[in-house]
């Protein structure tokens, strides 16, 4: 009898350890498999979504290259450096990845690195903030880097010597001119490019309308201009606009546009649209439905149109303007009642 339920406790025994067995057999297979299909998916996959620069230095190598390219930081990243080690050493430098380049790609863009230059477009309206962000994402400067060169008084001071347009100011903001430019990325340098901006405002703008100003005058205009440039961007309407704005700053109104609330709370553009009525009530000396006058500073970078309709601004009897969500156009209004009465037909 005992013997009996001996052979049977070890029949259960081994099946249970079979079932043990099996089961450690079928997830070895499913992890193996699993792992084998996501990097098969990341050595054929596209990795770089836009066209990047990164930078090189001495000591770097291929096995802390995900340190610099976040889309490497991984573990398949690692066993694939490890089983197809490249026949090249990387070199300092700067190096160029195109968008849609998988890992075999971007090996090969590392072979060699580029000395040519790139273009990058500064949008018009774009804030310092816009324009850091813009060169951070090229791989040309690490976040930040560009906001404190334009905002270091050291450095706008020396600017001042061979800029006559800049006045009493503490940031470069609104004379920045936006434009597309080729800017050379090995290495790329923040005083050429910002020296590059002021040239061009300084040949597209000064030189054309303001050389006659004095430098207060210019400041005072470059930063109406800079609220009218996001406020309005139909060209045809920014006079009557500018118009509005300055009529209200010269009789001593609160300009009162919404637009303004963002920048003491240094937010990028594409920030600042979902942000607006979250800052509409603080008080600061930016926010122009809280205080009288202008902001600070310009909040943003003008092209020529803009500074020019803002110049050569339009008399009107209109004290307000809104703009349907929907269409985007304007409407005027002479008093405030006119103005509540298009709220209700147009903001829908």
């Amino acid at each position: 009898m005992n013997s009996f339920n001996n052979k049977k406790i070890n029949e259960k025994k081994g099946s249970f350890l079979s079932k043990i067995i099996k089961f450690f057999i079928i997830f070895v297979i499913f992890f193996s498999g699993y792992h084998y299909i996501n990097y098969n998916n990341f050595i054929n996959e596209s990795l770089i979504s836009d066209d990047i620069i990164i930078e090189i230095k001495s000591g770097d190598n291929f096995s802390n290259l995900g340190n610099k390219i976040e889309e490497l930081n991984n573990n398949y990243y690692k066993y694939y450096i490890k089983n197809n080690t490249p026949d090249f050493e990387l070199q300092a430098g700067s190096y160029k990845l195109n968008s849609g380049s998988n890992i075999n790609d971007i090996i090969l863009s590392l072979n060699k690195p580029i000395n040519d230059e790139i273009s990058i477009t500064i949008l018009e309206g774009w804030n310092i903030y816009d324009i850091d962000e813009a060169l951070n994402k090229k791989g040309l400067i690490d976040a930040g880097e560009y906001i404190n060169y334009v905002t270091d008084k050291e450095k706008i001071n020396a600017l001042k010597e061979f800029f006559p347009f800049l006045g009493d100011i503490e940031t470069l903001e609104g004379f920045l001119y936006p434009d597309t430019y080729m800017v050379s990325i090995s290495p790329f340098k923040i005083n050429n490019f910002v020296i590059k901006q002021l040239e061009t405002f300084e040949i597209k703008v000064y030189e054309k309308i303001l050389k006659n100003l004095d430098t207060k005058t210019i400041t005072d205009l470059v930063n109406l201009a800079s609220i009218v440039e996001k406020e309005e961007r139909n060209n045809n309407e920014k006079p009557t606009v500018a118009g509005i704005l300055k009529k209200r700053l010269n009789a001593g109104w609160m300009i009162g546009a919404d637009i303004t609330v963002c920048y003491p709370h240094k937010l990028t553009s594409e920030e600042c649209k979902f942000s607006i009525t979250k800052y509409l009530y603080d008080k600061n000396d930016y926010n122009t439905r809280q205080m009288v006058g202008l902001p600070k500073t310009p909040i943003g970078n003008p092209n020529f149109t803009t500074i020019n309709a803002t110049l050569n601004h339009k008399e009107t009897p209109y004290w307000f303007y809104l703009h349907n969500v929907s269409s985007g156009k304007i409407y005027y209004a002479e008093t405030n009642g006119e103005h509540e009465q298009n709220k209700v037909k147009y903001m829908k």
